[in-house]
């Protein structure tokens, strides 16, 4: 039987490989990156591939694109709460591609490794489509922060702001000037500091937005068998989205876009003073429960949340 990528979308697929291959000694597919027990500390590894055609919206320059092609992999070490060292680098690049430009690529990846703290050690490069895989390494100890801790009665969180990226993007495609929300879209800032603050917390599960809230939602309550009650009032609304409204529906911007780069995550209620006490930048939107469903709750109707968001070979 002939099942079209298409068809299949990236979640069926990665569904179907794991069902093929070997199960790993350590924790490895499922969460944001797999982590390897070394002893004494722990190390962290993620892997994430970026293409011209998909990740380079009309007017990013090469540097724009190089510091993305970074930040997607730091974003899942900051989820796991680890401290991220070292980044390996290998593209694809045209034949016709002036030189310079691929330059202007490994300053803007190796100017995000130096505002995360990480250092670039090696890599590869071929003749092919535009496209960078980088690999990043990191280091813990403790435990890491996964998609399965969350417990009914936690308070769900996310930093940031949401919303901003398909702001951008959708200013874009229509000639508005939105600075900030394509600035967000563009250059997104992975939340390293704030990773580790909250493993250190005692968060109970993280995951990251690359994909939208929605499939963040889902995917910490699938991985934890829980559910969520969601208020949309709570939800922090990013610069760009309600001047986007009349272009874009706001509710695919806030939940379904993705490209946000921010941490959902969820903490005990006993935690919740000791969070108010840090400098870190995050709203409360609602909270674990023992439903097994994903619900928002928006002007007092509870409606369940569809688990949708950007998905490879499907969008």
């Amino acid at each position: 039987m002939f099942v079209l990528l298409k068809e299949k979308g990236e979640r069926g697929l990665l569904k179907g490989i794991l069902e093929r291959i070997r199960s790993p000694s350590c924790l490895g597919p499922g969460d944001d990156a797999a982590v390897v027990d070394l002893g004494d500390q722990k190390m962290v590894v993620s892997s994430d591939v970026v293409t011209f055609a998909r990740h380079r919206p009309d007017g990013t320059s090469f540097r724009e694109f190089g510091w993305m092609s970074a930040a997607v992999n730091f974003s899942d070490i900051a989820a796991m709460g680890a401290s991220p060292k070292w980044l390996i680098v290998s593209m694809t690049m045209p034949p016709e591609l002036d030189e310079n430009d691929v330059y202007e690529i490994m300053i803007g990846i190796d100017k995000c490794a130096e505002f995360c703290g990480a250092e670039i050690i090696g890599g590869d490069t071929k003749s092919g489509e535009g496209m960078v895989c980088c690999t990043a390494i990191g280091t813990m100890t403790g435990e890491p922060m996964k998609r399965s801790g969350a417990r009914p009665g936690d308070v769900v969180l996310v930093t940031g702001t949401l919303g901003s990226p398909a702001a951008g993007m959708t200013a874009l495609k229509n000639g508005k000037e939105e600075e900030d929300a394509v600035r967000s879209l563009r250059l997104p800032i992975p939340r390293v500091d704030e990773g580790i603050m909250l493993r250190e917390l005692g968060a109970t599960s993280c995951m990251d937005l690359s994909d939208g809230l929605a499939a963040a939602m889902h995917g910490i309550c699938e991985a934890g068998s829980v559910g969520m009650d969601i208020l949309w009032e709570a939800l922090p609304e990013g610069p760009g989205v309600e001047n986007m409204c009349q272009y874009a529906d706001k509710e695919y911007m806030m939940l379904y876009f993705g490209g946000e780069y921010e941490l959902l995550f969820t903490v005990p209620k006993s935690k919740m003073e000791e969070l108010h006490a840090l400098d870190v930048d995050v709203s409360v939107i609602g909270i674990v429960t023992d439903s097994k469903e994903v619900c928002m709750i928006r002007e007092g109707e509870r409606k369940e949340v569809v688990n949708g968001g950007y998905e490879h070979f499907k969008d």
